[in-house]
């Protein structure tokens, strides 16, 4: 079952860790990078780098200096302008900030596999989850399941062959 953070009913303008479901993570392909003006939640302002994507769906991402070394380490170019077209995967991490452990986006350290692989039960996209990409979580839902399936259909098809072991009284 899907769980609804608090911070989606604030309806930020920009990407944040509250976005994703625990251990989920997403490949983008970044539009541009720019300084903006940001609009904070408490109404004040400040310049930020900012990370658009391609993805009209998905919200811009304020890229902190963590990101930032990141993306230009995996592309080998601290040229924010040579950025764009390159693939991303972001995730949440757990951090030391402000005297506390919080949620925070971070980028893989690894430039992401373009190749995509569908779920057979439910047709959608499977997506990278628990620190394994997608081709990792297609494989193991091969081996032990007989067919790629995405994280949601492989609980679902876990489920059900635990409780037909019951039945059978395995």
């Amino acid at each position: 079952m899907s769980h609804t953070h608090w911070k989606k009913l604030t309806n930020p303008d920009y990407l944040g860790a509250y976005a994703f479901e625990p251990g989920q993570e997403m490949t983008v392909m970044i539009n541009a990078v720019s300084r903006e003006q940001v609009t904070g939640p408490d109404g004040k302002k400040e310049e930020c780098i900012v990370c658009r994507f391609t993805d009209q769906h998905v919200k811009p991402m304020i890229l902190n200096v963590t990101n930032c070394k990141t993306i230009a380490k995996l592309y080998d170019t601290p040229y924010i302008e040579e950025w764009a077209g390159k693939y991303i995967t972001i995730y949440v991490a757990k951090v030391k900030a402000f005297g506390d452990v919080v949620d925070a986006l971070r980028i893989r350290n690894k430039i992401p596999s373009l190749e995509q692989y569908i779920c057979k039960d439910c047709g959608k996209a499977i997506t990278g989850a628990g620190g394994k990409d997608a081709s990792e979580i297609a494989k193991l839902s091969e081996k032990q399941y007989g067919r790629k399936l995405c994280i949601a259909c492989a609980k679902k098809e876990k489920a059900k062959i635990e409780s037909e072991e019951k039945e059978n009284g395995q």
